[in-house]
């Protein structure tokens, strides 16, 4: 019996070593990586979030560059539809300064991300607390936002060059049929057609780019403009022509050529309106996109940086 007794109490102390043993691996395999014990990672964790504290500052201020550059964007914007092309060409300047500061502090926000310690690594998985893990997750998330912004604002500027294009080539046009009915009002027919000439080619050159606008906006109101302004230079022509031929007496061809003139220049918009609107049209159908584009990188940097900061243990 007392043999019996001391086998079974060798037993007991086996078991109760045996379970023992496998409540210590237990605890090792599980509290770092499931963040049940985590002054067991503060040593890690505590050099990993002040990595990730200058991060989250450098993101902070790139957020604020954003808000910058949303307000200068609708300012070139609003500037382009009034046809002040100087005011919107240094809006977009200061931009392109913005935007290229925002690409090199992005670059150098990556580069502290990738150097944060024992993130990516095995044994990142048990020394790092998750509340750290994830923060990294998220602001490298955040990080991610900023990508494509050059190519936005690109855009941008792409729509502000057609609309000062477009409004330098109305300009020269205007400018070359002034200048040629001064000419022909003093009786140099020759020259006054010569003149012609180069309303003609602004004519032209506003044609072709009004086929490359047509694939992003309406330019319904650019052709009536364009159309409007071409009959009336044929029928100044047409006059010039006429009375240069005739020396400058008012025969029967001088006389239909007038009527014809004063009827197209009739034809002709009365004031800037319409100028006005085909600089608004051009600036929504170019322009509108990029700002929107801008937007939605600087909300969504905003709100990966709030979810940043509510991690918990960050």
């Amino acid at each position: 019996m007392r043999q019996i007794l001391l086998s079974l109490a060798w037993l007991a102390a086996v078991v109760l070593i045996a379970f023992g043993a496998a409540g210590i691996v237990a605890g090792m395999d599980a509290s770092a990586t499931a963040g049940l014990h985590p002054w067991q990672t503060a040593r890690d964790d505590v050099p990993a979030n002040a990595r990730l504290d200058a991060v989250a500052a450098d993101l902070g201020a790139v957020s604020d560059q954003l808000d910058d550059l949303s307000t200068l964007a609708r300012g070139a914007l609003s500037a382009l539809t009034a046809n002040d092309p100087t005011t919107a060409t240094a809006a977009l300047a200061a931009g392109d300064v913005i935007v290229a500061d925002i690409q090199r502090r992005s670059a150098t926000v990556a580069v502290a991300l990738a150097d944060v310690p024992l993130i990516g690594t095995p044994a990142g998985a048990y020394r790092l607390g998750p509340a750290v893990r994830e923060r990294h997750a998220r602001l490298t998330a955040a990080l991610a936002e900023t990508r494509g912004l050059d190519g936005v604002w690109a855009s941008l500027a792409g729509g502000s060059v057609a609309v000062t294009r477009l409004s330098t080539l109305l300009a020269a046009h205007d400018e070359a049929v002034l200048a040629a009915a001064k000419q022909g009002r003093g009786g140099e027919y020759a020259a006054a057609l010569g003149i012609l000439d180069d309303a003609d080619a602004a004519i032209a050159d506003g044609r072709r780019l009004r086929d490359q606008l047509a694939r992003s906006i309406d330019v319904t109101t650019l052709d009536e403009w364009l159309d409007r302004s071409a009959r009336y230079d044929v029928a100044l022509r047409a006059l010039y022509a006429a009375l240069d031929e005739s020396g400058g007496r008012v025969t029967t061809a001088v006389r239909r050529a007038a009527t014809e003139e004063r009827k197209a220049k009739d034809g002709l918009p009365p004031d800037t309106r319409g100028l006005v609107l085909i600089m608004a049209e051009i600036g929504r159908g170019g322009m509108n996109g990029a700002i929107i584009g801008i937007e939605q990188v600087r909300g969504e940097l905003a709100d990966a940086l709030v979810e940043s900061a509510a991690s918990p243990g960050s």
